[in-house]
């Protein structure tokens, strides 16, 4: 895979355009989430995060904010619904972005599951070479998540 960098970021954008970002920095953590919140939140079977530092990630565009609890937000686009980020109120340092909005997603790799205890019935996750987590996993969360 390229670096990621900031001569050479990842980029990526809602379904319909009206939102893109830009990433300039590697992510500290690459994950499948299972969990119910986020499958409701996106209407897929799992979603797979990524998360860069606050300052490396830039976006552009009209974004409705949801917070499903006092300690996260996620941020949707205003236009056509697609769900791009998630970030905890008590890490103002960091983001987490939907990897499947990504103009190259070939260019991050999951490096593990979270949530399968979650997971649907109908997924079936095989030998995929990483880590799966019953829970959050080695994911950062804030005490009291």
């Amino acid at each position: 895979m390229r670096p990621i960098t900031a001569d050479d970021p990842l980029a990526g954008s809602c379904l319909c355009g009206a939102v893109t970002y830009r990433i300039t920095a590697a992510p500290t953590s690459t994950s499948h989430c299972h969990c119910t919140l986020c499958r409701k939140a996106s209407g897929a079977g799992y979603v797979t995060w990524a998360t860069v530092p606050r300052d490396a990630f830039t976006m552009v565009g009209e974004v409705t904010d949801y917070a499903w609890s006092p300690r996260s937000v996620r941020q949707f686009c205003t236009a056509c619904g697609t769900q791009l980020t998630f970030r905890f109120v008590d890490l103002p340092g960091e983001i987490d972005f939907t990897c499947a909005t990504l103009d190259e997603p070939d260019r991050v790799a999951p490096e593990y599951h979270t949530w399968i205890s979650k997971k649907l019935p109908w997924i079936v996750l095989g030998d995929d070479h990483i880590p799966h987590y019953e829970d959050w996993g080695v994911d950062t969360v804030p005490d009291g998540v």
